[in-house]
């Protein structure tokens, strides 16, 4: 019964769009949300939702996604120890450090699951996106961390450590290079970290993304004839129209089918 549960959950297609989705809606309630225990509980959940639902996308196995929301669980209860008990913010610190590593493990295998795709598609796109959007909600999670464990105030002038509507915001200004100038960094590794997601933001809109979008549907030479889709040179050698790897518009692809077709084996059939 339980491994035909996990059968069930296990996608069949690769859906991206539903956790894109509910982590742009994770970000915009972030920002939006009541500096309160349940702004911050309800946070939380969304954020979890966003971690799992990438990773079952990503084809992750049940028990890792399950890891993930234990983890997910002791950062929210960590988190919630240091609001509730005096003079222990540098647990709630360590709740939020924690808290980002589902996040940045959820970017992973999507990166890793976009690298096994033969063909460049919108899903892949959108897997793309959706790192980006992961990537800064544990950045997030970062000044957060900063916030309570430093003894300094995180930001500059009258927004001292800000609250964490105030740093999701400030974690996608600077990713996304807008830069409004209504809180800046004042600690060291603050100002280190705020630089590093602004580089890394630049950078990989301008060459994942702008790769990803300028590739779709052209086929990837995956190497030691590795198919992500388990085909091989099947779906080449059999079906499909016989005429559509020699009229493409890019010939380096009429190529490498005819090399993979060569490389069949004789009695091997769609």
């Amino acid at each position: 019964m339980a491994h035909q549960l996990i059968e069930t959950m296990r996608p069949r297609e690769h859906r991206f769009r539903l956790p894109m989705a509910v982590t742009a809606a994770t970000i915009l309630y972030s920002i939006a949300m009541p500096d309160s225990k349940a702004g911050h509980l309800f946070s939380i959940m969304f954020v979890a939702a966003s971690v799992v639902l990438a990773l079952h996308a990503a084809e992750m196995m049940a028990s890792r996604r399950h890891l993930a929301i234990g983890i997910m669980l002791f950062a929210a209860l960590l988190s919630s120890y240091g609001s509730a008990v005096d003079s222990a913010e540098w647990v709630r610190g360590l709740g939020q450090l924690l808290a980002a590593a589902p996040m940045l493990w959820a970017a992973l295998m999507v990166v890793l699951w976009i690298s096994r795709q033969r063909i460049i598609t919108l899903e892949a796109v959108v897997a793309g996106i959706l790192v980006y959007m992961l990537i800064a909600l544990a950045f997030a999670g970062f000044y957060g961390a900063m916030a309570d464990i430093a003894p300094d105030p995180l930001f500059c002038g009258v927004n001292g450590d800000g609250d964490p509507s105030d740093r999701t915001y400030f974690s996608l200004v600077t990713i996304t290079t807008t830069g409004y100038g209504d809180f800046v960094a004042c600690l060291r590794i603050g100002r280190a970290v705020a630089v590093s997601e602004a580089v890394f933001g630049q950078i990989y809109l301008v060459t994942i993304i702008s790769l990803l979008v300028g590739n779709m549907g052209r086929v990837r030479r995956i190497p030691n004839g590795n198919d992500p889709e388990g085909e091989g040179g099947k779906g080449d050698a059999g079906g499909g129209d016989p005429g559509s790897g020699s009229d493409g518009p890019e010939p380096d692809v009429a190529d490498e089918d005819s090399l993979d077709r060569a490389a069949s084996p004789p009695d091997r059939t769609g």
